[in-house]
């Protein structure tokens, strides 16, 4: 039963009226207009002749909205010229079908009316379980879903945020996210999260708007690259205990000084115009961190000898890094793994690589190089910036560096 909104108007009138002796809330706000204002919710005592509370069949399928002004249609797809009007959270109505992303429902008093799937819950807690657990199956097998089994909780960087139904621009948008609010990442596709919202709804979120610690750190003259970075990924080996010294040498806090930060988004940008996204394995280095290496591997080939003087890492203008192709979800193959301290990983090697793991090298040097940086000949992964600038303390203790929220980032 197709109706006009004219039709929703006056029949949410007088069902605000006879649902005014129950638990259900009036259904209309806000859809009013100087001919047709919006309903009103009567301030006197319903008598005992107004209408009961509307009820359903026995064996009707019961689905309730669960996110507050759910707007409403006379047909899927949300018309532009077929807004009916908005009903409140909580509202129960019975299932009829899906079509698309959008769900046909039957309101109390016996009004068809079409609403975002997104917005409405089976009233059965059982029957709720298993649709929140076919969403996320279905989003899971996805060909180009990336799963999280740790389920991080990352927070929004930004000040508003729009989260979609689906992983393109063109779905959508089903809810703004604030500041400084945490969701449950499930996994990445493309550049959006698939993330659970603080209402426990699922959605897609951009990569570039959530980082994965709640606060960023600041330093005159050198940027915390999680946030200067934000689409970059990050797995700070001596930060953790997955280095040859086997314990974490430093926090896990990517620093950098700025100059040299402001020609690695150079290079960061091309490689995001071609598909791939930088990881960051090391960045600024403190001294003490470096004494360590060092006396674990005894080879200056390697480690820069701390003993005679200090690497660029000591000044925060070197970086440790490889490429991860989007598309795929994979890091390029390079000649070895990170931080192997073997011939292996030298360029002077590059005859024995084979011709993928040759271009991947060809493509990520070549563009470094093209943004101000050099390289060594003994690390495929190492590139610095010795040109003008400043330089870091060479022994900072990163955890001790003063620290913001990250929704005041964009505000600096």
């Amino acid at each position: 039963m197709k109706i006009t909104r004219r039709e929703f108007l006056r029949g949410g009138a007088a069902l605000a009226a006879s649902l005014a002796a129950g638990t259900i809330a009036p259904l209309l706000h806000g859809c009013g207009t100087e001919s047709e204002p919006a309903a009103v919710v009567p301030s006197v005592t319903p008598t005992p002749e107004m209408s009961p509370v509307p009820t359903f069949a026995p064996d009707a399928v019961l689905y309730e909205t669960t996110v507050g002004m759910t707007n409403c249609y006379n047909a899927p797809g949300e018309p532009a010229d077929g807004f009916l009007g908005a009903i409140d959270m909580g509202i129960q109505c019975e299932y009829l079908r899906e079509e698309g992303e959008d769900t046909l429902l039957c309101l109390p008093g016996g009004m068809e009316v079409w609403v975002s799937s997104w917005m409405i819950d089976p009233v059965d807690a059982d029957a709720k379980a298993k649709r929140d657990a076919s969403i996320l199956s279905e989003r899971v097998a996805r060909e180009r879903f990336l799963e999280m089994e740790s389920r991080p909780l990352f927070t929004c960087a930004r000040q508003q945020v729009a989260c979609r139904s689906l992983p393109t621009e063109e779905a959508r948008v089903v809810y703004m996210l604030a500041a400084g609010n945490q969701v449950t990442v499930y996994g990445r596709e493309g550049d959006d999260y698939l993330v659970k919202l603080p209402i426990g709804r699922f959605a897609y979120a951009p990569v570039a708007a959530l980082v994965g610690d709640s606060v960023y750190r600041v330093l005159e003259g050198a940027v915390d690259l999680r946030m200067y970075l934000p689409e970059a990924e990050f797995e700070l080996l001596f930060a953790s205990r997955n280095n040859i010294t086997g314990e974490a040498l430093y926090p896990p806090i990517p620093m950098m000084e700025e100059k040299t930060a402001e020609h690695l988004k150079m290079a960061y940008d091309i490689f995001r115009a071609d598909g791939y996204t930088l990881k960051v394995y090391d960045a600024y280095r403190p001294k003490s961190a470096q004494y360590k290496l060092y006396d674990a591997v005894q080879n200056g080939w390697f480690i820069a000898n701390p003993y005679n003087g200090n690497s660029w890492h000591q000044l925060g203008r070197a970086i440790d890094m490889s490429l991860i192709d989007l598309k795929k979800g994979q890091e390029l193959v390079m000649p070895t793994m990170m931080h192997t301290f073997s011939n292996d990983a030298a360029r002077f090697n590059s005859s024995q690589w084979s011709d993928e793991v040759r271009e991947n090298m060809e493509y990520m040097t070549n563009t470094m190089l093209s943004c101000g940086f050099t390289l060594l000949s003994t690390e495929w992964w190492h590139f610095q910036y010795e040109g003008a600038g400043g330089s870091m303390n060479i022994n900072l203790a990163l955890d001790e560096l003063e620290s913001h929220p990250v929704w005041e980032y964009e505000q600096m």
